[in-house]
């Protein structure tokens, strides 16, 4: 006769591997999309300023009720975006004010992801027309023994402060990842532990098997005996 506590463990055990191993590959596909390329690049320095810019991001994009926002602020704090970008697919274009003035440009931008969740980042881009040549003043003649300058020194790499604009990083992918592998070995580990439940129940019932046994044959000797 087939066990009821055996055959609830052995379902207990095969759902929590399946939930576990579900978990371990459904979760990264659900990761935010990403900013893949920008025009301008980011950290580029270009020599005029473009008419619109667009980014392009990994995943296609969730358009309508105004999704999607754009500034560029230029050097003077000015929004030099002229009107609400316009998103087709995978990628968004935001039209710019003409003849802005030259400097560094920082581009902030908020979407919702292909996965529902909206996310932002920011980042910069200069504009150095090609007549503005640095003045220097004339060099003069000096007799005095020249010092090497000290050579700048390395400096540690903040880590980027959270830019204010809203919505969640395009980072969160890695979060995800990090709590499918958690996920998955909670799981494994909680199979482990009633996989060894099974085998002490097994072990237990086999030495109950073999204790009745003995007493069968004893019993069974005893009554030869008597006869």
């Amino acid at each position: 006769m087939r066990n009821p506590r055996r055959s609830l463990i052995t379902a207990l055990a095969t759902l929590l591997l399946g939930a576990g191993l579900t978990l371990a590959v459904a979760t990264p596909a659900q990761a935010h999309d990403e900013l893949v390329s920008s025009y301008p690049e980011a950290n580029s320095t270009i020599t005029s300023s473009p008419t619109e810019i667009t980014l392009s991001f990994s995943g296609e994009l969730i358009a309508g009720m105004q999704s999607a926002a754009v500034e560029v602020i230029a050097s003077d704090g000015q929004n030099i975006a002229t009107d609400a970008p316009s998103e087709d697919g995978t990628s968004i274009t935001q039209h710019l004010a003409p003849d802005p003035p030259a400097g560094m440009f920082t581009v902030r931008w908020k979407v919702v992801s292909s996965d529902g969740h909206p996310i932002s980042g920011d980042y910069t881009y200069t504009v150095a027309p090609t007549d503005a040549v640095p003045s220097s003043p004339a060099a003069t003649p000096s007799t005095a023994p020249q010092t090497p300058a000290p050579s700048p020194t390395a400096t540690a790499t903040e880590a980027p402060a959270d830019n204010g604009y809203g919505g969640e990083t395009s980072g969160g992918g890695d979060t995800f990842a990090i709590l499918a592998v958690v996920g998955g070995v909670v799981v494994l580990g909680g199979a482990l532990v009633i996989v060894l439940m099974v085998g002490r129940e097994r072990r237990r019932r086999d030495r109950a098997d073999a204790a009745r046994a003995a007493r069968d044959t004893t019993a069974g000797k005893d009554l030869t005996d008597e006869s």
